[in-house]
């Protein structure tokens, strides 16, 4: 069963409040599986790309008792020179780092809260209770990086994860099946097979 939260948007609802409405609906689905077609064994996740991708990390952070996480294609820090932030800062990657300063700058009200604990996760030091990840990472993009290094720190504390890096593709690929459906019915396809191992 998946269900698609509506969490309300920037740049008119800026943090934390879009981030507040992903865990409120979590915790609701949490507290009420029946209502939602499943049983009371049922297990809960969450996933996302993009922005969606920080939102469901930073929901199991906050949220405790969630089975698994898949995270696509995230940015989890936004102060950091991460390599792949140079390496991809052409227009020809679409999504480039200034794409992602205006994303953020939309997104936050100011530099406090990109430093906030709940969205600047590579940066945490505590990584208890989190469900198994899978990370899904764009192999041309910038915040690849952002994957690899967030990856790094839930195995270094005894988080379950497995890194899938899709090779040729730019960040926005998963929302476009049409042009990149090789590579989009991979990630289905890992997502299926995580999900039948959890």
């Amino acid at each position: 069963i998946w269900i698609s939260v509506e969490y309300r948007l920037s740049p008119e609802y800026k943090f934390p409040i879009w981030l507040d409405d992903a865990c409120e609906v979590t915790r609701q689905i949490l507290a009420n599986k029946k209502d939602y077609g499943a049983d009371e064994t049922t297990k809960i996740g969450v996933a996302g790309d993009s922005a969606g991708g920080l939102i469901a990390a930073s929901v199991c952070h906050t949220v405790k008792g969630l089975d698994f996480q898949i995270l696509i294609c995230g940015q989890f820090e936004f102060f950091r020179e991460l390599p792949s932030r140079t390496e991809f800062s052409h227009n020809i990657f679409v999504i480039t780092r200034d794409v992602l300063d205006w994303f953020s700058s939309n997104a936050f009200r100011n530099d406090d809260d990109k430093k906030d604990s709940r969205v600047s996760l590579l940066d945490k030091e505590s990584f208890d209770s989190l469900p198994p990840c899978l990370f899904i990472a764009a192999e041309l993009d910038p915040v690849r990086d952002d994957s690899y290094n967030y990856n790094k720190l839930l195995e270094k504390a005894g988080v379950k994860t497995k890194f899938v890096l899709i090779k040729g593709v730019v960040h926005p690929f998963f929302s476009i099946p049409g042009i990149f459906i090789k590579s989009c019915q991979e990630v289905i396809e890992t997502v299926q097979e995580f999900m039948e191992n959890q």
